[in-house]
C-alpha cells in the first residue's frame, strides 16, 4: 500500500517488538526512519508499546512520528494519517506513468528548492 501511495521513503518490515527495537536502537542517526507505522500482528506485544519505548529515548528516536493502522487498512486513511503528521516533504509528478512519487523528511527538516 505505501508502494501505492507513492511514498518513495526506503520501508522496513518487522514482526516482532523486539526486533523494532534493536533495529531503532542501533541505527545510526542519518538510517532512522522518517515514520513508524504499527498495525497487523505483532507477535510479542502491540505498537503502543513501541511507541511508549519511543517517546522514553532521547532524541532523535523520541522525534520519529508514529502511525497506529487498523484493519483493514484503507489507502485514503493511511494519506490522511500521514498528512497529520506535517513532515516536510517533496513530492514529484512522474510523467510517464502519471504517478505522484512523494518523499517524507523528519521534522524540523528545511527542504530548499535545489
Amino acid at each position: 500500500m505505501v508502494k501505492r501511495i507513492g511514498l518513495v521513503n526506503a520501508v522496513r518490515p518487522v514482526s516482532t517488538l523486539a526486533e523494532a527495537r534493536d533495529l531503532l536502537a542501533s541505527a545510526e542517526p542519518e538510517w532512522l526512519p522518517v515514520v513508524v507505522f504499527s498495525g497487523g500482528e505483532v507477535r510479542d506485544g502491540d505498537g503502543n508499546e513501541l511507541f511508549a519505548w519511543l517517546e522514553e529515548q532521547d532524541s532523535p528516536l523520541s522525534a520519529i512520528a508514529t502511525v497506529t493502522l487498523t484493519k483493514p487498512l484503507e489507502m485514503y486513511a493511511v494519506i490522511g494519517a500521514l498528512k497529520a503528521l506535517a513532515l516536510p516533504e517533496r513530492a514529484r509528478i512522474d510523467t510517464t506513468t502519471l504517478t505522484v512519487r512523494v518523499e517524507l523528511w523528519p521534522h524540523g527538516t528545511i527542504l530548499t528548492d535545489g
